[in-house]
């Protein structure tokens, strides 16, 4: 009796798992596919509950939610072979999930293969542009035939890319240090250029300066050496005309001013008392005889 309880107990639990296994479900975020012996039997897109043969049959799950690709900066050559880093972001999507598993199976087959044909697509884009073309191009001249390009190739791996966008462009850090110093030797030998044009400003500025002074110095003394001379012929004249109304005064006159220039608190004179030069001293003092 015991034994046929546990024929029925083992039967209904085998019914049990066999009933377990004939059923898988599919969720939004999934596609569904159905193998019999490594087969592809049919892909299930729509969320739901649905039946499978036990055992000879086996379900492989595919994700088909965007899934994005965004590797370290690259290096690309311009067409004026220059090297250029470039940074990028990609979104893609798997829309054929028989082909994506057939040929590709996993996401780390897909990520690698879409960084092949990323990479030959932007290879060969900004292979026809130059450098200042490519750093002054907007984003979809850059990114519209890249992604027209790769779109195509990976189709045949059932994948869309959705889109790729180009996050930054500059040079390699070599490169860049290199530029760096041809710019510090080009600004130097700007400021060294805009150092001799002063320089050579500043002498013609003081040369000009110089000559002008002369010219104003020289200007200056003819004046003054006109004016002198007017004042020299009108003190003639007036001299001569003092002489004329009053000879003996003008004479004291004139010997007042020899005096003016000829003494002072410390000159010493030894003169003959007769000389003419006391002329009016001698007569000042006889004078004061009187």
């Amino acid at each position: 009796m015991k034994n046929w309880i546990w024929a029925v107990l083992i039967v209904f639990l085998a019914v049990l798992l066999l009933a377990s296994a004939s059923f898988y479900t599919v969720n939004q975020s999934q596609n569904a596919l159905l193998m019999q012996f490594g087969k592809q039997i049919s892909v299930q897109k729509a969320p739901g509950l649905y039946l499978k043969w036990p055992v000879l049959q086996n379900v492989e799950y595919v994700d088909k939610r965007l899934q994005n690709y965004s590797p370290q900066p690259e290096s690309f050559l311009t067409q004026d072979k220059k090297p250029l880093l470039l940074s990028y972001f990609a979104e893609w999507q798997v829309v054929n999930p028989g082909v994506y598993y057939a040929r590709l199976h996993d996401q780390a087959n897909a990520q690698t293969q879409i960084g092949d044909v990323l990479r030959a697509a932007l290879r060969s884009q900004i292979a026809t542009m130059s450098m200042e073309a490519l750093i002054a191009a907007r984003q979809q001249e850059i990114s519209s035939p890249v992604m027209q390009a790769a779109d195509q190739h990976l189709s045949t791996f059932g994948i869309r890319l959705v889109d790729l966008r180009i996050l930054q462009v500059g040079l390699p850090p070599e490169l860049l240090q290199a530029t760096y110093k041809r710019m510090e030797a080009e600004q130097t030998q700007q400021a060294n250029t805009y150092h001799s044009q002063g320089k050579a400003d500043a002498e013609q500025i003081r040369a000009s300066a110089e000559k002008e002074k002369t010219s104003i110095l020289a200007d200056a003394y003819r004046q003054q050496e006109q004016i002198k001379g007017q004042g020299d012929a009108e003190a003639a004249s007036i001299y001569g005309d003092a002489y004329g109304k009053d000879p003996k005064f003008f004479a004291f006159y004139r010997s007042l001013e020899a005096y003016r220039h000829a003494l002072s608190d410390k000159t010493v004179l030894v003169l003959n008392p007769d000389s003419p030069f006391f002329k009016y001293f001698r007569h000042s003092l006889n004078e004061a005889g009187k």
